[in-house]
């Protein structure tokens, strides 16, 4: 491996993670190379660094965690990796839409500390403090090699936060403030506690945050029902009884109430649809192990279990019709998920050897329902009591993976990855409420056997020193779940029938990069095309009848461009640029809500304990727009400035570690509609959440403290 020292510091200071170790590199590192301790890449499954990876990844550091102070939560420190854009529905929910698909389409995978989450594709990231993770890690394009089902275009691994101590010394705890925060465009509050320490082989970290927000402001008025709380405990305990060995027991519980001003199942949001998720609750308890020195085994093993459950209960407001207003009331009390994973790894000469497997049981219990519907003088007209709404179901997933990378030599190196996944979906019970129809779509297909074998081949070859060329080629699949084949509906005249005939969806990806580790500049260009087949899409049977199929086809192409250039030994410029294509192959129409064109820059100036940026986030407006479902948009930039500073420059040594920082958001307070935001054509989209428009100009202040 040609590795220079600044390469390998500029891993470490501005990716957030570490370089291979000496001796897993072998006898690669050239001469006036230092080494640094390893740091295993979580989402990758391995011990190599990003730049020695073919795949196409990015970590977003604790410090650019910290450092970003808005609104949004998580999605809102994601959308500023290229790739990817936001599909906001609140001034908390939302989705991600990675290389053209919605989160939601459980196409990307969000993961916990390596272990999958699963449960909540519409909602899963509303339900994490920001200021609980160290850093995020980001694979843009198929990862079904690594993680099976479900990674067809991606994988966002968060990795927690833990104590640093060390864990020889005497016991002892210390509460902490972790941060506080205030956004005035939603006079959003909120903040972070803990309980930190440990000692005689332990390390302790307790967390408990609260986060507190009204509808937010926008250009053009209140976005109303974009009020969100959302509080929760936490904590990570390890225990390390050997110098090669940790055990670590985690857990969480969160308690989120957010609104749907817009977006995706809130358009065209007030005065006509009103969505509530309140509460929803999430429970989660964790048990892992890390070790090393197992023999002929493996150098290094990582296995974790885990158990996670669900309840959701969600209010609807539907006064789409002019003579009568439908009040629903949804509770999603489930599914409950357990899983775990095991990953071993091993150094044998230039190849460095990644094995193990994974599994996951879904238990989804169908939801029950009530609805009542009043006329335009408020009486009530009819009553539909508690019934389930589909049958329940239940998903068992077991993977096994290998995974090598060889350096050939100083110019060359490879890796390639080939997995086999065998899910089994068992259907339940019929209903007392379900049609003929409905029933019959459930004949002779109750219980339903996949398997699949996935693989990626990539390389890198080394131009120069400097000057990397990149190839990937990967092959993805999703399994549908139970609960895509058992979910059904009746909206008024139209009836959705389940679907249990449903087979996987695949895609094939081609990926092309450059990669310059200059003196002042680090840049990554990466160029692919997916295609995808057998896509589950909603099909017309008959009239008012329809059904989730196989039917689509699909390709998305795209280009993205990230980089960072030192300009001065104060001034440094970041930016990202992103192009994205995508058509249904089978109409030969557009896929909708894709940001056809999206960008980012920011010039910074880093002083002695204090710094201050300024960015642009643009937009070109989407003309190529799929008619059934999306209009056009147009072209839009926001401006933010942001400042911090080191308290004990001006407050003295009592401060060292607090930080304080303030910003501006939408800075010339711009309207702005994202355009992967999903809106509702039978209404007027001068409606705020019809797309939902972002929020308007807001100033933020955060108080934190590192230790």
């Amino acid at each position: 491996m040609l590795l220079k020292p600044r390469h390998l510091s500029y891993v470490l200071t501005t990716m957030g993670i570490l370089t291979i170790s000496a001796a897993q590199a072998g006898t690669h590192l050239p001469s006036g190379t230092h080494a640094l301790d390893t740091m295993t890449i979580s989402a990758t499954r391995s011990k190599l660094a990003a730049m020695d990876s073919p795949r196409t990844i990015s970590v977003i550091t604790a410090d650019e965690i910290s450092e970003r102070i808005g609104s949004g939560g998580l999605q809102s420190l994601l959308e500023e990796l290229p790739g990817i854009e936001f599909s906001r529905s609140g001034g908390l929910g939302g989705q991600l839409v990675t290389r053209g698909f919605n989160s939601n389409t459980g196409r990307t995978i969000l993961a916990i500390d390596g272990e999958r989450y699963r449960g909540r594709s519409t909602l899963q990231f509303n339900m994490i403090d920001p200021e609980s993770i160290e850093r995020i890690e980001v694979i843009r394009g198929p990862a079904s090699a690594l993680y099976g089902s479900d990674a067809m275009n991606g994988v966002i691994n968060i990795v927690t936060r833990r104590a640093k101590i060390d864990p020889d010394q005497d016991f002892a705890l210390s509460p902490k403030l972790r941060a506080l925060q205030f956004e005035s465009g939603s006079d959003m509050a909120g903040g972070r506690v803990e309980l930190v320490g440990g000692g005689n082989g332990f390390d302790i970290l307790i967390g408990a945050h609260n986060r507190e927000a009204g509808d937010y402001d926008s250009p053009l008025g209140t976005a109303d029902n974009s009020e969100y709380s959302m509080q929760g405990l936490d904590f990570n305990i390890g225990y390390r009884p050997s110098e090669t060995s940790r055990w670590e027991l985690s857990g969480r519980y969160q308690d989120v109430s957010t609104g749907r001003a817009g977006g995706l199942g809130g358009a065209p949001g007030a005065p006509y649809v009103k969505v509530n998720e309140d509460p929803i609750i999430e429970r989660y308890l964790r048990l892992g192990y890390q070790g090393e020195n197992w023999g002929a085994l493996a150098d290094s093993l990582d296995a974790g279990m885990y158990i996670r459950d669900f309840e959701t209960d969600i209010y609807n407001r539907n006064a789409k019709s002019p003579n009568v207003t439908a009040l629903a009331h949804i509770k999603v009390y489930s599914p409950t998920i357990f899983g775990g994973h095991i990953t071993a790894q091993k150094q044998l000469g230039d190849h460095s050897l990644s094995y193990g497997g994974d599994f996951f049981h879904e238990a989804f219990d169908g939801r029950t329902r009530q609805i009542n519907r009043y006329n335009t003088n408020g009486d009530l007209i009819g009553h539909v009591d508690w019934h389930p709404m589909e049958r329940d179901s239940e998903m068992l997933n077991i993977g096994t993976y290998i995974s090598d990378d060889w350096f050939i030599n100083e110019k060359w190196s490879l890796s390639g990855t080939l997995r086999g996944d065998f899910s089994k979906i068992d259907i339940g019970d019929a209903l007392a409420s379900e049609t003929p129809t409905q029933r019959a779509a459930f004949e002779d297909n109750l219980s339903n056997n996949f398997f699949a074998v996935t693989g990626s081949l990539g390389g890198i070859y080394r131009l120069t020193p400097d000057l990397h060329l990149v190839g990937n080629l990967s092959r993805g699949f999703r399994a549908p779940s139970g609960m895509d084949m058992t979910i059904t509906s009746v909206a008024g005249t139209v009836t959705t029938l389940p679907s249990p005939q449903l087979e996987e969806e695949t895609n094939i990806t081609g990926e092309l990069g450059l990669r310059w580790y200059g003196e002042n500049t680090e840049l990554n260009l990466t160029a692919y095309e997916s295609r995808y087949k057998d896509l589950i899409s909603l099909a017309h049977v008959s009239n008012d009848l329809y059904q989730r199929r196989n039917i689509s086809e699909a390709t998305i192409r795209g280009v993205e461009i990230d980089g960072r250039t030192r300009l001065t030994n104060n001034w440094s410029l970041k930016y990202a640029l992103t192009s994205t294509r995508g058509t249904d192959d089978s109409t030969g129409t557009p896929l909708a809500y894709i940001a056809p064109l999206s960008g980012r820059v920011g010039l910074r100036y880093d002083g002695l304990g204090w710094y201050s940026e300024a960015s642009v986030r643009a937009y070109k407006g989407k003309t190529r727009i799929d008619t059934s479902q999306e209009r056009e948009t147009a072209s839009y930039a926001i401006t933010n400035i942001y400042a911090g500073m080191d308290l004990d420059r001006v407050m003295g040594a009592d401060w060292q570690d607090w930080k304080l920082r303030v910003g501006v958001e939408n800075l010339f307070d711009r309207e702005g509609r994202n355009p992967s935001i999903n809106e509702d054509l039978n209404f007027s989209n001068e409606l705020v959440g019809n797309p939902l428009v972002e929020p308007g100009r807001s100033f933020l202040v955060k108080l934190t403290v590192d230790y």
